[in-house]
């Protein structure tokens, strides 16, 4: 009995990659001076403006290239686990386990855009844009209810909006570049 792997050895590596790449934007990009300069106010401000390219992108391009289910579930809780390897979830280290919510987060927006990667390309866009949605709502509750610190409720429905917006590029975005949107 010869048994094979669901992904092939160069689809775990783009996942790898892809995943590394996205941790690597997270981590090294200057987010916070970027949202700050804009003085736009946290928790997760980045997250709100540039999740649709830091993480959405990376795990719908998985999703578009390797065309395998659960490729971009891989993906996100890649990116979640290297995130967490770099630098503990939004720097908070009480409770220890706090690092669980960015798993959490970061699945959720996974699960979205996986449900809707193999669809027309109004519903991957939605999807990407939900999924950037639910990972930027379920990091505020956590944030909020750990380290005290919500996002102020003006500012709230423009990050919101922005969430979704960031989303719905980043997978849009993944959708053109692995050419299915030219036979559309």
């Amino acid at each position: 009995m010869k048994l094979e792997s669901y992904f092939k050895v160069y689809e775990l590596s783009l996942i790898l990659l892809f995943a590394l790449a996205s941790a690597m934007l997270n981590t090294y990009l200057p987010i916070k001076a970027f949202t700050e300069y804009l003085g736009i106010p946290g928790p997760a401000a980045g997250m709100a403006l540039l999740g649709g390219f830091i993480f959405v992108f990376w795990v719908a391009l998985a999703c578009d290239i390797i065309k395998k289910r659960y490729a971009g579930i891989i993906t996100s809780l890649l990116i979640a686990s290297f995130c967490l390897l770099i630098y503990p979830w939004y720097g908070v280290v009480s409770p220890p386990w706090f690092g669980v919510y960015g798993i959490i987060a970061l699945l959720s927006m996974g699960i979205f855009v996986e449900l809707t990667a193999y669809k027309s390309r109004l519903v991957v866009v939605t999807g990407g844009g939900l999924g950037n949605l639910a990972c930027l709502i379920i990091t505020w509750l956590a944030i909020g209810v750990h380290a005290g610190v919500g996002v102020p409720p003006k500012y709230a429905p423009i990050l919101i909006l922005a969430a979704f917006v960031s989303g719905s590029v980043g997978s849009l975005m993944a959708y053109w570049i692995a050419g299915r949107g030219r036979t559309e």
